[in-house]
């Protein structure tokens, strides 16, 4: 009696605590709310979209001083002291320790622009252009991740979720099955050993149970933890499962060619390795700049020849530079440069090899998930109705009870393994779809 007691309790707690999750409505997570919230809430893309905006403000033309400057200057400078002063010439008397003093007021605007740079500002600001294509991919590349993994998340939730109900029915038969040997054994029906048998598989699906729940309460931990939420927020997500059984492997390699992200980040690797050779290869031009300034300028000192000197006008300046010889050093760069540029190329091409064999065993297995979930659901249906004979059977006294508990595991197993291949070939309908680069259209 106490054994009995004892798993009842535990049978009565797992009950319970289901019952409770029932009768609190939780809220029901669907797969596009799950995206959407991913897109709008997950840190991780939050950082890359802050990045992206950062090499966007670099684009400004005013950055690279291609624009003119136009700064006002002013200072003001005082002096006290003594000053010994020894002429030249004869003319004038020789000054020894003389308290002096003297007072200097400027003032201008200045206008300033560069006439010609030699082209680097032109190719800078391509190469600029090139970077925030590059943050731009980088920031689709993060969020084709996010998504993934936020996908994966959700069915793995989906999947125990269906495990832990499939686990409760299983005990709901064990505990109906206990009850019935218990009765058969105090009337001399069922023997001492059919009703340790029945307790043990009851207390084994028991603890199946609170482990199943355990087990989705870590999986919900992980998804609220990519939705950027309180960890504590409690949900139910949906266990329909809408997939596209139809993918062409032709029409989605195409596309891979086109528009995966992969390929297009270092493609723009390549061209910015280009522009950085090109704004090298230009350096090499002479630069001119302009400059013009409008002041006031007020000296005044009680020791100079000048007592007071004052002026107020326009002053203009073209400078002149050309770095003809360098010592070879952009020579160097420039060879350095090439280098880059053809190991980016290579990696190109590695890229290109391993997207193509992850594209090929995922469409591999997107269709042997397809072509297995008929046979499944097929299994399924034949392993319902041989549990219901088996049972039938069993109260009969016509089955074995180690008979009954493998039709009893084999049904537990048949349909793990349809929810398996169902969420097996969504996941993998997504990842082909990250491939190609359009995931962002098909999870809107």
């Amino acid at each position: 009696m106490k054994k009995f007691k004892f798993h009842k309790i535990l049978f009565s707690i797992s009950t319970v605590f289901l019952l409770i999750n029932s009768i609190y409505a939780q809220d029901v997570l669907s797969i596009e709310d799950a995206l959407s919230i991913t897109l709008k809430e997950n840190i991780d893309i939050k950082i890359k979209t802050n990045e992206l905006n950062q090499a966007k403000n670099y684009e400004k033309v005013g950055v690279l001083g291609t624009l003119p400057k136009l700064n006002i200057n002013g200072s003001i400078s005082e002096n006290e002291g003594t000053s010994s002063i020894e002429f030249a010439t004869d003319d004038f008397p020789k000054i020894e320790d003389a308290k002096s003093e003297s007072k200097s007021i400027n003032g201008n605007v200045e206008f300033s622009y560069s006439l010609f740079n030699g082209l680097g500002s032109i190719y800078t600001y391509q190469k600029l252009k090139k970077q925030s294509n590059l943050k731009s991919t980088e920031l689709l590349l993060q969020i084709e991740q996010v998504l993934i993994r936020t996908a994966k998340q959700y069915y793995d939730i989906a999947y125990l979720q269906e495990q832990n109900k499939i686990l409760t029915e299983i005990l709901g038969v064990s505990e109906e099955r206990y009850k019935r040997i218990k009765v058969q054994n105090e009337f001399g029906n069922a023997s001492k050993l059919d009703l340790l048998s029945a307790e043990i598989d009851l207390n084994k699906d028991s603890v199946n149970v609170i482990n199943s729940k355990y087990e989705l309460d870590i999986a919900k931990d992980q998804l609220n933890l990519l939705l950027n939420r309180e960890l504590t927020t409690d949900f139910k997500v949906e266990n329909k499962v809408e997939i596209n059984s139809n993918l062409d492997y032709l029409e989605l390699s195409k596309e891979i060619i086109e528009n995966n992200n992969n390929i297009i980040f270092q493609q723009y690797l390549i061209e910015i390795a280009k522009k950085d050779k090109k704004i090298n290869s230009v350096s090499i031009l002479p630069k001119i700049n302009f400059s013009a300034q409008y002041g006031y300028n007020n000296t005044e000192s009680n020791t100079s020849l000048v007592l007071d000197q004052s002026s107020l006008g326009l002053t203009g300046f073209i400078n002149f530079s050309w770095d003809i010889f360098d010592g070879l050093a952009r020579r160097k760069v420039s060879q350095n440069m090439q280098i880059q540029i053809e190991s980016n190329i290579l990696e190109l091409s590695a890229i290109q090899q391993k997207i193509e064999k992850e594209f090929n065993s995922t469409f591999q297995q997107y269709s042997n998930s397809i072509n297995l979930i008929e046979i499944e659901k097929r299994n399924q249906a034949t392993s319902e109705k041989f549990f219901e004979r088996a049972k039938e059977q069993f109260y009969q006294g016509q089955l074995s009870r180690n008979e009954f508990r493998l039709a009893q595991v084999d049904l537990s197993m048949s349909k793990n393994k349809l929810n398996q291949r169902l969420y097996s070939a969504k996941i993998a309908e997504l990842n082909l779809y990250r491939l190609s680069g359009k995931i962002l259209d098909q999870t809107k």
